[in-house]
């Protein structure tokens, strides 16, 4: 709920705070910082256990949280936003990994609806709640707000969570050098993507891939790595590392460019444009339910493919968007994306889930989160790319309409990419657990 509430807050900010011509960082930097966390809080949760790593992840978002409400002026929020963003590293991935230890692969899926209707409903009700609160109490409000779910949340894991797996004995080691040049080269691709198509976009895009090929040789040559290089070896892993990178571009481009369409070349309302993701909220939510329940019988692979072909379906009728299209054109495309969604997301993170080495399950689940945050950036900065060049050649419209040419042809790729997942029985799953 976090970023729909901010979201919401931050035009109320910048009324009274300023600094309008840094406005886009007070969400950037929360991005970079929460996704090139990632991997390190996943590891480092591998090896001193989930809970410490999710205590001191809570502590620090939480002292961030308060932060933010005090601050001054635009910049301070940005720099506390930014400690924000640190401790949310460890906190979603966490609960997903932590979700990971605490079910079979046979009690998952009865497990799934609920925290996939909490996803859902949080998504949802944010931009509602957080206009509530800004409006009825204030914008630090929506700060303030984190304290008492983050502190009953703490007090739960604290005193209820007991690790599943062998935690490291005596002095653990630490892949200090590692952490450095995984974050360094995390925090400079994005910052690459946000402007990808410039002369700097460019030069931090080089940057980013020799940063990359130093923490490749680190983690190489690193007895216990940050990330265990050894997992790309794994078929199924590597298919859902790029898995995940297709699905974060395809959702933070329907995301961000589903409801400028709306509203900018339908002509609807602001409350239009934001209620046009909200049937592919709901389908996803419904068919995450059956997909669980799906894997029990016939195994991972064949809802992983199916989604993606629904998913391939609804960016169909997304392509066929006209000025004068009718609603429910985009109800059913929104409706049908949500439903492949919900389908090949849960199956290739579970299939991982339950065969991974339960010492490397906080690496395996925080890389594929970390994809997925990555491939969200990538999408967004090449679509945005894209509309940019075509808007100069056919005008705004033509050009919005022809970006989502780039999403289906992103979901194509997805597929041909699902189908080379190596198949297992239920019954495979559950013995290699």
């Amino acid at each position: 709920m976090e970023a729909t509430v901010v979201a919401t807050a931050m035009p109320t900010i910048v009324g009274q705070l300023g600094g309008l011509n840094v406005y886009g960082w007070a969400f950037s930097i929360y991005v970079l910082a929460s996704s090139a966390g990632i991997p390190v809080t996943g590891k480092l949760s591998d090896i001193f256990g989930r809970r410490i790593v999710y205590a001191w992840s809570m502590a620090l978002f939480l002292i961030a949280s308060l932060l933010c409400a005090v601050a001054p002026t635009m910049l301070w929020l940005i720099v506390f936003r930014a400690l924000q963003g640190l401790g949310a590293a460890g906190l979603l991935p966490l609960a997903i990994i932590m979700i990971g230890d605490m079910f079979t692969f046979e009690e998952r899926a009865r497990v799934q609806g609920f925290f996939s209707g909490v996803w859902g409903v949080s998504s949802i009700a944010g931009p509602l709640f957080g206009g509530f609160l800004v409006d009825g109490i204030g914008w630090p409000s929506v700060f303030y707000i984190n304290v008492p779910f983050g502190l009953l949340s703490a007090w739960l894991v604290w005193h209820y969570w007991v690790d599943q797996h062998e935690l490291a004995k005596g002095e653990p080691y630490i892949d200090y050098p590692g952490a450095l040049a995984v974050t360094a080269s995390a925090v400079v691709l994005l910052l690459a993507l946000v402007d990808v198509v410039s002369w700097h976009g460019a030069l931090l895009l080089i940057l980013a891939g020799g940063l990359a090929f130093i923490a490749y040789r680190i983690e190489r040559a690193s007895s216990d790595p940050i990330i265990p290089l050894g997992l790309f070896h794994w078929k199924l892993f590597s298919v859902a590392i790029l898995h995940s990178i297709v699905i974060g571009w395809l959702l933070s481009g329907v995301t961000a460019y589903v409801p400028l369409f709306v509203q900018e070349v339908q002509k609807g309302s602001a409350t239009e444009a934001g209620a046009a993701l909200t049937p592919m909220l709901f389908s996803w939510v419904t068919s995450s339910v059956v997909c669980a329940r799906l894997m029990l019988r016939i195994g991972y692979r064949l809802p992983a493919i199916g989604g993606m072909v629904a998913v391939i379906a609804g960016s169909a009728l997304l392509v066929l968007m006209q000025v004068d299209s009718p609603r429910s054109l985009l109800l059913a495309s929104m409706v049908i994306m949500g439903c492949g969604f919900g389908f090949t997301v849960p199956a290739l993170l579970i299939a991982v889930q339950t065969t991974v080495e339960r010492q490397n399950m906080g690496a395996a689940t925080s890389m594929i989160q970390f994809s997925r945050s990555m491939g969200g950036s990538i999408g967004v900065g090449v679509m945005g790319a894209f509309l940019n060049w075509e808007a100069g050649r056919a005008g705004f419209a033509v050009a919005l309409q022809r970006t989502f040419w780039v999403a289906a042809a992103v979901t194509v790729l997805g597929l041909f990419i699902t189908l080379s997942a190596p198949a297992l029985t239920p019954e495979e799953m559950s013995k290699r657990r």
